[in-house]
């Protein structure tokens, strides 16, 4: 059964696999599994693929939470030295946190752009390319 833009965006916000839309298990040490073990989808699109994550991950922390802490300081609404505390907290610990967030947004954002990359859509044409 194909699988839809929107369910693909769903999926990814309740970090789960964009092609069958069973949880995506992380190891222990918080690693991506090669491959979903409910469908057997494989993650790992060759070198730098995990870049995307990082760039998700980054975002978020930098342009979301400190700048937000950043303007809340320039405001008056935090002392510098809170500002800067929480600062390295978000800067050393959300990372860490968002981690399965990341790579979850990431896989959503990468099969909306790519829908036929999925096994679920395989060999099946872009509904934009239709004609």
């Amino acid at each position: 059964m194909r699988v839809t833009f929107w369910q693909i965006i769903s999926r990814g916000l309740r970090r789960r696999c964009p092609n069958c839309g069973e949880r995506l298990i992380f190891g222990r040490r918080m690693q991506l599994p090669e491959r979903c073990p409910h469908c057997a989808a494989r993650w790992d699109r060759g070198n730098g693929f995990f870049l995307g994550a990082m760039v998700w991950n980054y975002s978020v922390t930098v342009f979301g939470l400190m700048l937000m802490v950043a303007l809340a300081a320039l405001r008056g609404w935090l002392s510098p030295g809170l500002a800067i505390g929480l600062g390295l907290g978000i800067g050393l610990l959300f990372p860490l946190a968002f981690y399965k967030w990341s790579w979850s947004l990431w896989l959503a954002s990468y099969y909306c752009v790519l829908p036929n990359e999925l096994p679920a859509n395989a060999g099946q044409k872009h509904p934009a390319l239709r004609q």
